[in-house]
């Protein structure tokens, strides 16, 4: 499997950081890729070095750094003796944790990320911020986000038996495809691929039905209308589903289209499926563009039960896992 050549897992020292190892062991194991483990820690004031005490700013850098080494080496030992059969290495970094973070993926462009999230929504993410936010909207590497539980159990099966990608028509959002392909065939894993399509309320809502055309027009109906646009969405589906059965040795692949709202239509789907993962590609909006627009892939990051992979766009692209060239806007409804 060549999804990566390397594991990137950041962790911050807490029980709920490290809920995202077993997905590092996971995936480490299935792509035989090595683990580097990440931490940082901060510069200590300048008012707290004192010369004449003895205190040392570097001196005291250094005993930091190397008490954060010693922290890692005890959870790469632990990880060995769960099973993880790739080498793991750690790395200690003063500077602020998504900086970091950023910097160890643009070095090493066809790396996996591997971290968890709290899910913050609302005020709270706004005033206090998140570290996988800042990550996601600046890197271009595959990112697999575990939501935490407020307990020790992580929400990682021990295998992945069902891998959802949801697909709007854009060749964008397609880009998860391969990705998907890529870990079914490792897995042994089904693919379910969705499309959330409007009903009948959104067009009586939302369009001027009524009005459109003239006499013989065929739609003067909002029921027949969704009706209409879900059976091309599933014809849609169903010819990329057998454009994945021709380009990987899948044994089965089911399409789903839903009249929800794709936020909780995917959600709902995750929730329905036994040991499932979420792969779906995102533009990695940032702060005013996500409050103005939505994004899918945020909602799906901090409600779905299951793990999530977002991807930035196509696999194996020149120069590393991800092509650099920008991509068009995504249609709201593509033409099928």
């Amino acid at each position: 499997m060549t999804l990566c050549n390397n594991i990137i897992v950041p962790l911050d020292g807490s029980k709920l950081s490290a809920q995202a190892l077993p997905a590092a062991r996971l995936m480490a194991n299935a792509t035989h890729a090595p683990i580097t483990l990440a931490r940082s820690f901060g510069s200590l004031p300048d008012w707290y070095a004192d010369a004449d005490h003895g205190r040392f700013s570097a001196a005291m850098a250094a005993g930091e750094h190397d008490r954060t080494v010693a922290d890692l080496s005890c959870i790469r030992r632990r990880m060995q003796d769960w099973g993880v059969q790739t080498p793991v290495f750690v790395e200690a970094h003063q500077m602020p944790a998504h900086e970091a973070i950023i910097d160890m993926a643009n070095r090493d462009p066809n790396a996996l990320i591997v971290m968890s999230t709290h899910g913050r929504s609302g005020f709270s993410r706004m005033l206090t911020g998140s570290v996988t936010a800042k990550v996601v909207n600046a890197v271009r590497n595959p990112t697999l986000i575990v939501r935490c539980n407020k307990t020790d159990c992580p929400v990682v099966p021990q295998f992945f038996e069902n891998i959802i990608v949801p697909l709007d028509g854009t060749g964008f959002a397609e880009h998860a495809l391969d990705y998907a392909g890529e870990l079914a065939t490792t897995f042994g894993t089904r693919i379910t691929l969705f499309r959330s399509t409007p009903g009948a309320d959104y067009f009586r809502t939302n369009s001027d039905w009524g009005h459109f055309g003239g006499p013989g027009f065929a739609y003067n109906d909002p029921g027949e209308m969704a009706k209409d646009l879900a059976h091309a969405s599933e014809e849609y589906l169903w010819k990329k589903a057998d454009a994945l059965r021709a380009r990987f040795p899948l044994f089965d692949v089911d399409v789903v289209n839903s009249r929800e709202n794709p936020h909780h239509g995917i959600v709902q789907l995750a929730s329905k499926l036994d040991n499932g993962l979420v792969v779906m590609a995102t533009k990695g909006r940032r702060a005013v563009g996500r409050a103005l627009f939505g994004s899918v892939g945020d909602h799906v990051v901090r409600h779905s039960p299951t793990p999530t992979l977002l991807v930035r766009g196509p696999l194996h692209a020149a120069g590393g896992a991800f092509a650099r060239k920008a991509h068009a806007e995504d249609r709201e409804l593509a033409a099928v």
